[in-house]
């Protein structure tokens, strides 16, 4: 015969709900771990993306430097005297100025001759 000087404390009711807020306890956790996942990958894409605009404003800076470089009127004239191009500097005696055309802006025109 059970011994009936300590009844179980522990009831049906009770176990149910024990068993219920394990569950939901578990699933909140999970729930907890996705959702940390989800946005530990969003702040990693949104570094990369940073990173990636930092890359490109580096590169415009490194092509603006580039072109300007190239398009400095004293360095093409170093660059084409080095080749030992056939362009030339144009005179101001060679330049004119052309009439205006109805509706249209002043034009300058130049005539060139080769340097021999």
């Amino acid at each position: 015969m059970p011994d009936s000087r300590y009844p179980s404390r522990i009831g049906f009711p009770f176990l149910v709900w024990m068993v219920v807020f394990a569950i939901l306890s578990a699933g909140s956790g999970v729930t907890y771990s996705v959702l940390k996942n989800r946005q530990v990958a969003v702040r990693t894409e949104t570094e990369k993306l940073h990173r990636d605009i930092a890359l490109c404003k580096l590169n415009t800076n490194q092509y603006h430097a580039k072109t300007h470089a190239l398009s400095n009127r004293w360095d093409m004239r170093e660059r084409l005297m080095r080749d030992n191009s056939l362009l030339r500097d144009i005179d101001r005696s060679q330049i004119e100025t052309a009439g205006s055309m109805a509706g249209s802006r002043e034009r300058l025109t130049a005539n060139l001759h080769l340097a021999r």
